[in-house]
């Protein structure tokens, strides 16, 4: 279990580490992995993995890498309600509950992004003054979510294809982001507990 302030820098961190790479994502990666080093060995490792290989990129590269494995990649896409509900109304209503929540603390989302991409969300998550709506985000929204972008269920808005990437190839298509989202899985299981992932109703 982390305090709340440590909470907070921690899922701070991982926001900064999961959002477009804009400068600060070493920095954060080394935070978040000098935060896990005594509680979360594995997590830590995977923090200091993703730093190691972005710090060994050249310019460029690692934005290629994120567009690569989330704008690119169905089962990986970086929004919330798409995991959840898929493109329909329950995922229009996710995003104006959002927008509502965040106005109501004054959180600015950028105007450029959705309020469900998993960043925007880790951020509010860090800032919001409601410890109990961190949490409901968290268990409601966030650890299902990780469930279905680490492939431990299916997304509501994940298509079957007959053609679709074998494990194997699933595999290959690895990128240390996907070591990032273990982690954030992690720390968030060992603070709020396991929960019982439904599968999505066909």
């Amino acid at each position: 279990m982390y305090t709340d302030t440590e909470l907070r820098s921690l899922i701070g961190a991982f926001a900064a580490v999961l959002e477009y790479p804009a400068g600060a994502t070493l920095r954060a990666a080394a935070d978040a992995e000098q935060a896990l080093r005594e509680s979360d060995t594995a997590s830590a490792a995977l923090l200091r993995e993703f730093h190691d290989y972005a710090a060994a990129l050249p310019p460029g590269r690692l934005e290629e890498i994120y567009t690569g494995t989330f704008d690119l990649d169905a089962a990986c896409h970086p929004y919330v309600g798409y995991h959840l509900f898929g493109e329909t109304y329950k995922r229009s209503a996710v995003l104006v509950e959002l927008k509502s929540r965040y106005a109501a603390e004054g959180f600015a989302v950028p105007a450029n992004e959705l309020p469900d991409h998993l960043a925007i969300v880790l951020h509010f998550m860090a800032v919001t003054r409601d410890s109990a709506l961190g949490e409901e985000i968290a268990r409601d929204a966030l650890m299902p979510v990780l469930d279905r972008m680490t492939g431990r269920a299916k997304s509501e808005g994940f298509d079957e294809d007959p053609e679709a990437p074998t494990e194997e190839k699933d595999s290959e298509k690895r990128t240390p982001f996907h070591g990032t989202l273990e982690a954030l899985r992690s720390v968030l299981h060992a603070q709020y507990g396991a929960i019982t992932v439904a599968e999505p109703s066909a």
